[in-house]
């Protein structure tokens, strides 16, 4: 019986970048979707719809990691590879610290509501900017094709945000 390859990542500071990233773009979608709704959104929605999605994420892709795994393996996994699966998706989880951390720093600040999703969006962009110069530069990139990556990483964020712009309720 053969075993499916894992996938080696390099992990910065323990943190999976795919898991990273997949979490930004998701977490940045929602936040812009939220700023959309009727009424007048609160710190503690907020902070539902930070954690709520990153949990569901971690959730589908706990599912259909385990789903394939079966399947690859051809048997029921062990306790061991379900332990490894589920340390694995857990990172989905540390993703929602930052945008967590910002909106405690907002809600003690005199930001409102409104103002603290901008500031999430704005430092999900960087983030992804940091992880597209990181990817940069382990592959060997400088100059313009560092910068080039880093821009790619921040322009998904740019992308995003420009979504919520133009298809937002006026």
């Amino acid at each position: 019986m053969t075993h499916p390859q894992k996938h080696h990542h390099h992990r910065v500071m323990g943190l999976d970048p795919e898991r990273a990233i997949y979490g930004t773009v998701v977490l940045m979608s929602v936040l812009a979707v939220y700023t959309g709704w009727e009424g007048h959104p609160h710190f503690l929605g907020i902070a539902v719809v930070i954690v709520l999605p990153t949990l569901a994420l971690m959730l589908a892709h706990l599912f259909a990691g385990s789903m394939t795994r079966h399947m690859a393996v051809r048997r029921a996994l062990t306790r061991p590879e379900w332990r490894q699966l589920l340390r694995d998706d857990a990172e989905f989880l540390l993703v929602a610290i930052p945008p967590i951390t910002a909106l405690g720093i907002s809600w003690l600040s005199p930001l409102d509501v409104f103002d603290t999703i901008g500031v999430i969006l704005g430092l999900g962009t960087l983030n992804l900017a940091g992880w597209g110069f990181y990817a940069g530069y382990r592959a060997g990139m400088t100059g313009w094709r560092l910068f080039a990556s880093a821009l790619a990483g921040g322009g998904i964020g740019v992308l995003v945000i420009a979504i919520q712009i133009v298809f937002k309720p006026h």
